[in-house]
């Protein structure tokens, strides 16, 4: 299972979580967002992964400005909550996130898209990500090799989203002192808990 640290801001870390065995670093480029990076910040980060896969998070940008800032940034794949799927161009992994309530949210799975991967996160009225809530997991479909699952994952339910063995596991806010600011001490604990 594949580990994705998202909402990152500072070298440190992205740095820490690669070493812990973080597959992917996320970082936002939602101005709204508390944990918005640069597209310049990002790049620097990226440039000195080695091994994690810097992935880009976008709400409301065109998919033309989505390839040119993972060209700029170097980035090795897009999560995207807009319909541009089709309109990206094959090298990039294409994540489309999708905002959970209920059963009928996982409509967009049984439909298909060009999308490589779906993440599932809680659906709120003002925030996408980072919320901290998680939506009933017991919805969620029977395969699930192509599922990023995330919203609220932390220290207290990670065994039990590892258990329901998703593609990867998207955490962001449960391993953070403030927004956009991870906590070595939670980072470790996280990847301990995963482990274990």
């Amino acid at each position: 299972m594949k580990v994705k640290i998202c909402g990152i801001t500072r070298l440190e870390d992205a740095l820490l979580a690669e070493t812990l065995g973080a597959d992917y670093i996320g970082f936002i480029f939602h101005p709204d967002s508390p944990r918005y990076i640069t597209l310049s910040q990002a790049a620097e980060i990226a440039a000195q992964l080695t091994q994690a896969k810097p992935i880009g998070v976008f709400v409301k940008h065109s998919a033309k400005e989505v390839i040119e800032i993972a060209e700029q940034v170097g980035l090795y794949g897009v999560q995207f909550y807009s319909q541009i799927a089709n309109e990206l161009p094959k090298p990039l992994l294409k994540i489309q996130a999708l905002r959970i309530n209920d059963a009928e949210d996982l409509t967009p799975l049984v439909q298909g898209s060009a999308a490589d991967f779906y993440l599932l996160d809680k659906h709120h009225a003002t925030q996408f990500g980072g919320t901290g809530e998680s939506f009933d997991w017991a919805i969620l479909p029977k395969y699930r090799d192509n599922l990023f699952l995330a919203g609220g994952i932390c220290h207290d339910n990670v065994k039990a989203a590892v258990a329901l063995k998703p593609y990867a596991i998207d955490i962001s806010s449960g391993v953070e002192s403030s927004p956009g600011i991870k906590d070595p001490v939670k980072l470790r604990q996280l990847f301990k808990d995963i482990l274990a």
